[in-house]
């Protein structure tokens, strides 16, 4: 993604209200890797005096891993037909076992 374009936004919030107290946004492609302080605002915007969070910046690459509905109804039909295969071979392998008689079963 374009860091110019990408937004990161942190929020305070209270656990027993269930609702968010505090907030900043930050555009990725102006923050440098490291630790930064981030000084938070109010539910209407203004900034909290003397709100700060302290926090550490780390960037790094990552595939992306979002795919579209095609690509999973794909695999999930690639996945259910290996599945029908192992099924069909276990199958057939129950039946030698069977056909071999109990002494061969007991072997093992």
């Amino acid at each position: 993604a374009e860091p110019n374009a990408c937004v990161l936004r942190v929020a305070v919030v209270d656990e027993e209200a269930g609702q968010e107290v505090a907030y900043d946004t930050v555009v990725l492609g102006a923050v440098r890797e490291g630790y930064r302080v981030i000084h938070l605002r109010s539910m209407l915007g203004t900034r909290i005096e003397s709100c700060y969070l302290l926090v550490h910046i780390a960037f790094s690459t990552q595939v992306n891993a979002w795919v579209g509905e095609q690509e999973l109804v794909q695999k999930l039909y690639d996945l259910k037909e290996a599945n029908n295969k192992l099924q069909a071979e276990n199958l057939q392998l129950k039946r030698r076992l069977a056909e071999s008689g109990p002494s061969a079963a007991d072997t093992s």
